[in-house]
């Protein structure tokens, strides 16, 4: 996978991920989009549809570890994801909700310009440092994606 990262003070992480997944350029995926900034991610996910792809919500895979952390609002699950795959997962916090993508190997890429470097942590990992910087942070989404 190869890192697509926002423009500043934009709002295309949702697009930088679908880039990332898809083996895109984030100007492929403004030409076809054209009012991308701020999507939802149903819109992203219909998105990766239309081009072909398969989306599983983790959620439902045998096995799934639907006990809670992170003060109770996190399935257990979301951390134990299969390797192998890659994956379209929004982080939430109580002031945004932000698209991230995880490869094969079980690491973020996170488009965000402030974000850590590539590939240096697990979703748990991003997710708790989220948790303490914030105060909160769930998983609003979590798709494995398929070509």
């Amino acid at each position: 996978m190869q890192m697509v990262k926002q423009e500043p003070s934009s709002k295309q992480c949702g697009l930088c991920v679908v880039a990332m997944l898809t083996d895109r350029t984030r100007e492929q995926i403004q030409a076809d989009v054209p009012d991308y900034e701020a999507k939802a991610d149903w819109f992203w996910l219909n998105y990766i549809r239309a081009l072909g792809y398969v989306l599983e919500d983790v959620r439902n895979d045998p096995g799934f570890d639907r006990s809670l952390t992170c003060e109770g609002k996190v399935f257990s699950g979301h951390f134990k994801l299969p390797l192998g795959h890659q994956y379209y997962c929004t982080v939430c916090t109580p002031t945004a909700a932000h698209a991230i993508a995880i490869d094969q190997h079980g690491m973020v890429f996170d488009p965000s310009n402030s974000a850590p470097m590539t590939g240096a942590c697990t979703l748990e990992e991003h997710v708790r440092c989220n948790h303490q910087k914030f105060g909160e942070a769930t998983i609003g989404c979590c798709y494995r994606v398929q070509k």
